[in-house]
């Protein structure tokens, strides 16, 4: 797997972060009615519409659903560990993008290159099942007290339900309806970049330290819980290597968009998403290496 392939895949994701940087610079904006786009919007559109493309298998949608939580409870675990050594648990934030990886805009386009459409197929069911533990545990981490509530009045729930109901069913869509979420759902990895790029402009590296810690545990912890979960349940094929590279992605653009709603710590998540996503250009190449 040339190393230069790889790179073209993530160069665009630091370029759209960039020029959103760069726009903070010469604009400001408010990004609240952004957020609120995203989350009410364009990515349950986008959940939709990525359900509607790929009939799913229901044993490799239990295998991969099972590893995806068993890497997001075990990074979590690592988090709080962390944050007891160093007498800090008040920061809940550090728990999103330790946990939650980019398992979409960065995982499809590499599973694919390396693995073809069938690679691509394992990584959209990886993806399903992040999904809703972001928009279920994500948010009650970043909501906390009420946060139960909280989850079932975001259309993400809804939505991926729904979806997966009728993958399952294997009901097609209206060609218009799915159009609009087509529509909808393309705008959704854009614009979560260009507004993570805009909060960093802002952002004050006030804890540098907890955003390389965070990166490693996002990144290294990943594997390695993903490793002993193939290991532990004999998983074998392109799941097993599914698993391991999505699980080794760096912290998703989600983390930002939901500490920013819920205003929990989004200095902090964004400077370990942008460290985490820095050191991804280094990590993958090696973990495709190792998995090929």
């Amino acid at each position: 797997m040339p190393i230069l392939k790889v790179i073209s895949v993530v160069f665009p994701v630091f370029c759209i972060i960039g020029l959103g940087y760069l726009f903070a610079r010469f604009k400001k904006i408010s990004l609240e009615p952004i957020i609120e786009i995203l989350l009410y919007l364009t990515i349950p559109a986008l959940v939709i519409s990525s359900l509607s493309r790929k009939k799913l298998v229901i044993d490799d949608l239990a295998i991969v659903s099972m590893a995806a939580l068993f890497v997001v409870i075990g990074t979590g675990l690592m988090a709080f560990i962390y944050l007891t050594i160093i007498k800090r648990r008040d920061l809940r934030g550090f728990y999103l993008p330790t946990m939650f990886m980019n398992s979409g805009n960065m995982s499809f386009p590499l599973a694919l290159l390396a693995f073809g459409q069938e690679g691509l197929t394992v990584a959209i069911l990886y993806y399903i099942a992040v999904s809703l533990l972001v928009y279920s545990l994500g948010i009650y981490i970043a909501k906390g007290k009420g946060g139960i509530s909280e989850i079932f009045k975001l259309p993400l729930i809804y939505a991926s339900f729904i979806g997966i109901s009728l993958n399952i069913a294997d009901i097609p869509l209206p060609s218009p309806l799915l159009t609009t979420f087509d529509m909808l759902g393309a705008a959704t990895i854009p614009i979560m970049q260009v507004s993570l790029g805009y909060r960093l402009y802002s952002a004050k590296l006030t804890y540098p330290w907890m955003s390389v810690a965070g990166s490693i545990i996002r990144i290294g912890g990943g594997v390695a819980i993903a490793y002993l979960v193939i290991t532990l349940f004999g998983i074998e094929g392109l799941n097993q290597k599914i698993i391991i590279l999505s699980s080794g992605m760096p912290s998703a653009v989600i983390n930002f968009v939901v500490s920013h709603r819920y205003n929990l710590h989004s200095d902090l998540v964004a400077s370990t998403v942008a460290t985490s996503t820095f050191l991804s250009i280094f990590t993958t190449p090696l973990l495709l290496m190792w998995i090929m």
